[in-house]
């Protein structure tokens, strides 16, 4: 393998299979884009909300000419997956967790996109957030090409994927590296089911404010009418010698607690990580002295 290619086993461990005569309109009440615009071989990112608005899941919905698979970073199912079956039970749909089953290997790197027209016999890879099914060994495999890295990154799934980078080693933490430089969170890790859609600071990528009703759009129109939530995730760098020893770690400022820590790591001699920070002290540039250490805002407007 070129030295500029790295890998991982896939990230996006969760996916579930929405499929049956209803999927497209199953699943465009239940998330935050619009899936209904979406073309056959095209993907959206989306949260799936709560009645209340909080998100049970995070990740992207990408559109097959049958069905619509979830693909969600980490552990996601335990949340989702009994939530899409109780809907599941007044809709002709058919709802398949394959999370256990799948296989998949993602790459990035600056020659991944030579690298993958060799490895595959390919022409042409997909646009960003595009997916294309390839015959490859006499089987057929996906090619999704994400958004979750700075550089170009793909995920590819199918029969016996790691033939294709048989020799080389894993690199999970560059691949964390260039998540967090890249201000993607994780959903357990950086978000989870307490917080509201539009704290996540994605609402460009994530929220259709245009399409239908769908499940806890109530709360996420009324935020967007207010204007602003009073916490949101932001990009940080973290300032003080001494490192938090675990993670999560609360942001305690006067004895009181203005955010929280998820993700740091060491990026080209910097400690950058990913915050949930209080409204008020999330703006680019804001500097931040608390128990734990000192710490400035470096990304996301608030």
């Amino acid at each position: 393998m070129n030295d500029t290619i790295s890998w991982v086993p896939s990230p996006l461990k969760c996916q579930i299979q929405i499929s049956g005569p209803s999927h497209v309109r199953f699943l465009q009440g239940l998330c935050s884009n619009d899936v209904v615009q979406l073309e056959v071989g095209a993907s959206c990112e989306a949260y799936i909300p709560s009645v209340q608005g909080k998100i049970l899941a995070h990740g992207f919905l990408k559109k097959y000419d049958d069905r619509i698979v979830f693909l969600g970073l980490g552990q996601q199912r335990e949340g989702l997956l009994p939530h899409w079956l109780k809907y599941a039970m007044i809709e002709d749909v058919e709802v398949a967790d394959q999370s256990e089953t799948k296989n998949a290997i993602f790459v990035w790197g600056e020659n991944v996109s030579a690298w993958l027209r060799e490895k595959l016999s390919v022409s042409d890879l997909p646009e960003l957030l595009q997916h294309r099914p390839l015959d490859w060994g006499g089987a057929s495999v996906d090619l999704f090409r994400t958004p979750l890295l700075q550089q170009e990154s793909y995920e590819i799934s199918g029969p016996d994927v790691q033939r294709l980078i048989e020799g080389t080693e894993p690199q999970p933490l560059e691949f964390e590296k260039r998540r967090i430089e890249n201000r993607f969170p994780i959903h357990g890790v950086d978000i989870g089911a307490e917080h509201l859609a539009q704290e996540v600071n994605r609402d460009d990528q994530a929220i259709s404010f245009k399409k239908g009703c769908y499940l806890g759009q109530e709360t996420v129109a009324r935020i967007d009418a207010m204007g602003h939530v009073n916490k949101k995730v932001v990009a940080v760098r973290w300032l003080s010698d001494q490192i938090p020893e675990e993670l999560p770690a609360a942001i305690i400022v006067d004895g009181k607690e203005v955010g929280r820590l998820t993700s740091l790591a060491d990026i080209d001699g910097q400690q950058l990580g990913l915050a949930i920070i209080r409204r008020g002290l999330n703006n680019p540039g804001a500097r931040i002295e608390s128990e734990i250490g000192s710490l400035e805002v470096v990304g996301y407007s608030s």
